[in-house]
């Protein structure tokens, strides 16, 4: 997990232009991959990382040292706890391999652990895992020494730094000990003409989909790779961009077999295998691209800011494509996402906010199975007696959710509603929505005789955009009961 350093971020802002909040609302909404809730504060310091081992479990890490979590990540941000356990020093990332285990890095060469995340300050430990000098870093970024984790079972946890090496333990709460180090990246920094630390790119982010295969990225557009991390020695090396000068914001890989990186101004998405990392497919978007995130092979989230100087969140449902498509979110200054499923996102920003997600793939899957459902409709005549429909719907997140019946008018077509309700949901949770016939409604249904075909439309809105879910809809009148004959007498 990549964590921009404070001056770093500054010469983002001064060459972007990056605007504020209110102007970045600005942005366009998308209806993929996911809609967000609108960032609530939880914090006073900018999130770096954030790991969600389950659904009810969501842990976070700021600059100021302090660990956020949740039990209800979903629930909004009175759901969030906070603990300062590194006092001094700043929380670059923290990977969760369950909900037993979590291991951060900072700044300062230390790790911190827990074994009980949500349990508070005196369940953390930090131990000195790394001193390499980091001041002379070809990236310019300060005293940034650890600046990514990943653990992909409790019994591995693999971290790099700003030196370029790679430090192992199978024991992560074992102490210092436990950690052993090695120099992983021999690479220089592009044209640099000195030698050691100041030519050395910093490693910037590591993932680990199993734990038999690590990559790691470096400032210099490299990617490395090993299949065996807790051998010390040298990770294999392959270049994104040739000779150029290029540089890599982070690392992502999900599922064995697929990773993805970004390349910073350049503006590029770049997928491989991380078993053949040399094999690279490329996707030049327009935006900068500045952190990335999957859930799987099959949804990737991106950090982004436009040509117009605007920060957002870029995401794909199908990012290893050669033509791969991308939406922008106007979620903007995202510094970190986790899924807990495969319908769930949390978002961390650098305002100390937090945003949950939920896939457009899941809000209309539960828009038709609750609201246009064919199945069960009322007949005309029991809508005629009972002018309303109700219906019970889950939302996974706080969301507005709106629900329209119309028919084609007599003029130009122009529809006409004839039935409408909605619902709000202000945290996750279960609940009616009444769906009461207009009086327009309640004419064209006693007018009809046969049957009324009505467009339905169910709308799904959060803080960041909506998505609107069509269907038709036929009702009847119920059958006529057959006359029976009564038989003559003889």
């Amino acid at each position: 997990m990549l964590r921009l350093a404070r001056p770093l971020i500054a010469a983002l802002t001064l060459m972007a232009g990056v605007v504020s909040p209110a102007a970045q609302a600005a942005v366009p909404t998308s209806a993929g991959p996911l809609l967000w809730t609108a960032p609530g504060a939880i914090d006073s310091s900018a999130i770096d990382s954030v790991a969600c081992p389950a659904k009810n479990v969501c842990v976070a890490v700021d600059r100021a040292g302090r660990v956020l979590w949740s039990t209800n990540p979903l629930g909004g941000t009175r759901r969030w706890l906070a603990a300062r356990v590194d006092a001094g020093n700043e929380l670059s990332a923290i990977a969760c391999p369950s909900t037993s285990l979590c291991v951060a890095v900072d700044a300062a060469g230390n790790v911190i652990t827990s074994q009980n995340p949500t349990g508070g300050q005196s369940t953390w430990t930090v131990a000195k895992i790394d001193s390499s000098p980091t001041e002379a870093n070809s990236d310019n970024t300060g005293p940034v020494l650890l600046r990514g984790v990943s653990c992909p079972s409790a019994g591995l946890c693999v971290a790099v730094d700003g030196a370029g090496n790679a430090l192992v333990s199978t024991d992560p709460a074992g102490g210092a000990a436990a950690w052993t180090i090695t120099h992983a990246d021999t690479n220089r920094t592009h044209g640099c003409g000195g030698a050691g630390l100041a030519c050395q790119p910093p490693l910037v982010g590591v993932s680990c989909p199993t734990i038999a295969l690590c990559a790691a990225v470096d400032f210099s557009g490299n990617i490395l790779t090993t299949q065996n991390p807790a051998v010390p020695g040298p990770w294999s090396s392959a270049p994104t961009a040739g000779n150029q000068l290029s540089s890599l914001w982070g690392v992502s890989c999900p599922v064995v077999g697929f990773c993805a990186t970004v390349n910073g101004t350049a503006g590029r998405a770049i997928t491989f295998n991380p078993a053949a990392p040399a094999s690279q497919r490329q996707r030049s978007l327009p935006d900068g691209l500045y952190g990335i995130w999957c859930q799987s092979a099959s949804l990737c989230l991106a950090s982004a800011h436009t040509q117009a100087g605007v920060s957002g969140l870029l995401g794909s449902y199908n990012p290893a494509a050669p033509t791969s498509t991308w939406s922008l979110s106007s979620l903007g200054g995202i510094t970190a996402v986790a899924c807990p499923s495969a319908a769930m996102c949390v978002a961390v920003d650098g305002e100390g906010e937090v945003a949950a997600g939920l896939t457009t793939h899941a809000i209309e899957r539960l828009l038709r199975t609750d609201l246009l459902r064919t199945r069960h409709l009322p007949t005309i005549a029991a809508l005629d007696r009972t002018p309303q429909q109700k219906f019970v719907l889950t939302s996974p997140i706080p969301a507005r959710v709106t629900l329209v019946w119309t028919v084609p008018g007599a003029v130009r077509g122009a529809p006409v509603t004839i039935a409408s309700g909605n619902r709000d949901f202000g945290i996750p949770g279960t609940g009616p929505l009444t769906l009461r016939l207009t009086t327009a409604g309640v004419r064209r249904f006693r007018a009809a005789t046969k049957r009324l075909t009505v467009t339905a439309t169910a709308t799904f809105t959060t803080g960041t955009g909506s998505l609107r879910t069509v269907s038709s809809r036929t009702f009847t009148h119920p059958p006529k009961p057959k006359k029976h004959r009564r038989k003559r007498r003889r």
